[in-house]
């Protein structure tokens, strides 16, 4: 029904948002990894949306990106997974993380996400492996700067960060650049760098 929203920010909560529109104050649910990415209060926005409708409710949930929107579609279609889950997943983790997760059948990093257990993970992967670009996966990795591939250390790091209570942006934000090797070596000069940037 809505495609996307483009008004202006009014509200700004820890998942949800208010835009208005024409008059109009839409509430939209959205992934928290997105919060630091939206403008200030008063300034315009655009936020491609989905429309959930229940019985009881109709609810809106938004993303900035068409592929963040995609892969939350994506996600429904999992068997008992609903948008607060899938909401969830996407709070925890960057889009191309859920892919490589799926893609390689990482349960463990799936079950980070809030509402989402061993089964859930298993189900996740069952139903969603197939579908999943693999190879669009390894060009992104290939053609990325040796600084910025997804290493098994760099991911460690990522989760090391996100622990101590960062987003997926912030963190990854962080690592961006570092060319240390070992993941410790990562986690202390992106917690610098994570310093550095709140003075």
């Amino acid at each position: 029904m809505y495609a996307y929203i483009s008004g202006i920010l009014e509200e700004l909560e820890t998942q949800q948002v208010v835009v208005e529109a024409n008059g109009i104050g839409y509430r939209i649910f959205v992934p928290g990894s997105i919060l630091q990415r939206l403008p200030s209060l008063g300034e315009r926005t655009k936020l491609y949306t989905y429309l959930n409708i229940r019985e009881d409710a109709q609810e809106l949930y938004g993303f900035l990106e068409k592929e963040e929107k995609q892969f939350f579609e994506r996600l429904l279609t999992v068997t008992g997974i609903g948008p607060k889950v899938a909401l969830g997943m996407l709070s925890v983790h960057s889009v191309q993380q859920l892919a490589i997760a799926i893609a390689t059948g990482d349960r463990q990093t799936l079950c980070r996400a809030p509402g989402v257990g061993k089964k859930t993970a298993e189900r996740i992967i069952l139903e969603l492996q197939d579908k999943i670009d693999k190879d669009a996966i390894k060009l992104s990795d290939s053609t990325a700067p040796i600084s910025n591939r997804w290493t098994s250390e760099r991911m460690e790091a990522l989760e090391a960060l996100q622990s101590l209570g960062y987003s997926s942006i912030e963190a990854e934000r962080a690592l961006a650049g570092l060319e240390e090797k070992d993941s410790s070596s990562l986690i202390r000069m992106a917690l610098k760098n994570l310093s550095n940037h709140r003075k």
